[in-house]
């Protein structure tokens, strides 16, 4: 049975493939370019004096695994995309489902400053794994978002040349504010994502498109660089040392955040050479405040790859 959601991306998908049937191929490159329109022109009521978009984040995965769905309970990390624009920890679930097996990327790119604007994204996608979540928080708002879950980009067994996604506004169903503008106003319980019907978006224009453009084909995976990252001691108290080695140089951030998401702090942030480098967590905070004792994650981001590993802060 077609869920509401399955229904919508079908209806809103257009796909354009070459007059030759493809070969297939073990894996893709694809550019997608989000297009925003969403403007005072398309929008009138209420519009807000900073319309502008979170930065994009979402995987490439299987069918095993679904990150958010209409009609369904918002994770926590489609709650923090929603309502703060956060990229975490909806990175750190699809970093759990690649260990598990269920998916390959992590997706991200960078915030649309305003709208109307733009931004393109380019990725791998294998054929094990060649379905695409991607989603942006409505900005400002209490947790509206646009995205896709679960798109296909090999329908019919070949990739898509090119498929563009309507975009239409949904409600994360975390908070119960009405305007662009309302306070924080929790949502208690939770309730299930839902299409925006009331409100200033609800007058039936879509606030922009995805275009998921294929710019490569290959017949075999890329070998994707990998990060080698050790924490010792572990559990640890006061200080550890996080351990880790790059493949090559690349920009490489390593953040330590608490285990619903939220960042700790920052250890490093900067161009750093290929090899093996070591950098010391004193369990403090960004303003050198102590933290509780308790699980904790450290995520290093390397160019495109990246890894996370649990610290244990012990009394």
């Amino acid at each position: 049975m077609l869920t509401n959601s399955l229904i919508r991306g079908l209806l809103c998908a257009t796909f354009i493939f070459s007059g030759a049937l493809q070969a297939r191929a073990e894996t893709a490159e694809y550019r997608v370019t989000f297009n925003a329109t969403w403007s005072a022109e398309t929008h009138p009521l209420q519009f807000p004096n900073n319309p502008h978009f979170s930065p994009l984040i979402g995987g490439t995965h299987d069918g095993s695994v679904v990150f958010w769905e209409e009609d369904e309970l918002a994770s926590i990390g489609l709650q923090r995309m929603a309502e703060w624009g956060s990229q975490t920890p909806l990175d750190l679930e699809v970093e759990t489902a690649i260990d598990a097996g269920q998916a390959e990327f992590v997706l991200r790119d960078d915030a649309v400053p305003g709208s109307p604007g733009s931004a393109e994204l380019d990725f791998l996608v294998s054929d094990e794994f060649s379905l695409v979540t991607l989603v942006t928080m409505i900005a400002p708002s209490p947790d509206w978002f646009l995205g896709v879950s679960g798109l296909e980009l090999r329908p019919g067994g070949q990739w898509a040349d090119t498929l563009t996604v309507t975009l239409w506004p949904y409600d994360a169903g975390t908070d119960s504010g009405a305007s662009y503008g309302s306070s924080d106003q929790p949502t208690t319980p939770h309730i299930p994502i839902s299409p925006i019907t009331d409100g200033p978006l609800a007058n039936g224009v879509p606030l922009g498109t995805f275009v998921f453009q294929r710019i490569n084909q290959t017949s075999s995976v890329p070998s994707i660089p990998k990060l080698a990252l050790s924490v010792a001691p572990n559990p640890f108290n006061p200080a550890t040392s996080v351990r880790f080695t790059l493949p090559s140089e690349a920009q490489t951030r390593l953040d330590i955040h608490a285990i619903d998401g939220s960042r700790i702090t920052t250890l490093i942030d900067g161009s750093f050479q290929a090899g093996r480098h070591e950098i010391s967590w004193n369990g403090r905070d960004h303003r050198g405040v102590r933290v509780a004792s308790g699980t904790y994650l450290a995520r290093l981001v390397s160019g495109r790859v990246q890894q996370s590993i649990k610290l244990v802060l012990v009394e």
